[in-house]
């Protein structure tokens, strides 16, 4: 079973699933504050039916079932489905409620697109302008602030396509003294460590870090998930297909959408049974890691259907080889205004975070957007 945010793109949903257009009008007309989503059920019109009986509206095709109610109905009701066999594997509470992701002791609002400012202490990162010594790095978190972040994240490795691995303690000499003096300046700054090392997100939460920002989902280094559960932290689950260094070897999907929840479903099992709290969790459809041109525009136009798996998503396509595609092979240094389009796209879509090099650029068009879908 899968809780499905309101915010996702029904229509396209059940579309996409092969269900009738009257049906489909019929369910949006009829769709509650919680929509859920049932597949590979064995008996379809018997279940269809046990689910009426319990105040739900219904629509299928096959073994898949769509129903729609309210909270209410739905607390009433889901130790039913668990006594029927339907596993309940998503907290209700907070795929429904919450409104805030608790980072230590900082909380970030998830009722808007919150902007994740990027400082790259290396020496090789893709965008000559994300990059910046240790002993500038104070100067660059304070201006990323007075610009409007909402997160600063930190890395200490460039994972462009083709990169080469840096070794764990010259990532450790990178990151560690960049937090501590950004903690030092501001103890208020939720920070992120970019990481897939799970020594190095451990020694970056140690130093002051509030969150871990993993681009391999936990698939790299199997300490990670243990890590963010042992100091109950934030973690961004990203999608890879491959390795930085031959990630873009001719990456395939039939339907990279449904690949990638896919991806998401069994790494958020993988790190609830680590001990991580579903709250907890991020998801970051990983736009450049492992995808082509067309893969990352499908993943721009679908990202609100990532929702249904209940987590905030974030969305990394900050001056990115797919917005120099789009515009006529454009230089990371010429795609500002394709990551101000995808930012205002977020907006309007209600992701809850994109991860920029821009800040001030990206802060100011999110907050017009905002204004105008939502009122100052």
């Amino acid at each position: 079973m899968r809780i499905i945010s309101k915010d996702a793109n029904i229509k396209r949903i059940l579309y996409q699933k092969g269900f009738d257009e009257k049906d489909i009008l019929e369910f949006e007309k009829e769709a509650n504050s919680i929509i859920l989503r049932f597949d590979n059920i064995k008996n379809p019109s018997e279940f269809v039916q046990l689910l009426s009986n319990m105040g739900y509206f219904t629509v299928s095709n096959g073994p898949i079932i769509f129903a729609t109610t309210s909270f209410h109905n739905f607390e009433k009701t889901r130790c039913i489905l668990a006594e029927e066999g339907i596993e309940c594997s998503f907290d209700a509470d907070f795929t429904i409620s919450q409104r805030y992701l608790l980072a230590k002791d900082k909380q970030i609002s998830l009722l808007k697109t919150n902007v994740m400012g990027i400082i790259n202490v290396t020496p090789d990162s893709f965008y000559e302008g994300s990059r910046v010594q240790v002993e500038k790095v104070t100067q660059r978190a304070l201006q990323m602030i007075q610009d409007g972040a909402d997160v600063l994240d930190i890395g200490g490795e460039s994972t462009r396509p083709f990169s080469e691995p840096v070794e764990e303690e010259e990532e450790l000499k990178r990151v560690i003294p960049a937090i501590e003096a950004i903690r030092d300046m501001d103890k208020n700054i939720p920070i992120s460590i970019d990481t897939y090392k799970s020594r190095v997100a451990q020694k970056a939460i140690e130093a002051g870090a509030d969150i871990i920002n993993d681009i391999s989902g936990g698939t790299f280094d199997k300490d990670m998930f243990y890590v963010a559960a042992q100091y109950n932290v934030p973690i961004v689950i990203m999608h890879i297909k491959g390795t930085p260094k031959d990630m873009q070897k001719n990456p395939y999907y039939e339907d990279v959408v449904e690949e990638i929840l896919q991806f998401f479903e069994e790494r958020i099992e993988q790190a609830q049974k680590a001990g991580v709290k579903l709250e907890n969790i991020i998801l970051d459809p990983g736009i450049g890691f492992g995808k082509r041109p067309e893969d990352n525009l499908e993943i721009l136009r679908r990202c609100e259907e990532f929702k249904v798996l209940g987590r905030p998503i974030l969305i990394g396509a900050s001056r990115k080889s797919v917005i120099g595609h789009v515009l006529g092979n454009l230089g990371p240094e010429e795609r500002l205004e394709g990551t101000l389009a995808i930012s205002v796209i977020c907006v309007q879509k209600r992701i809850e975070f994109v991860r920029v090099h821009d800040v001030k650029e990206n802060k100011r068009a999110i907050l017009m957007t905002q204004a105008i879908f939502e009122g100052v």
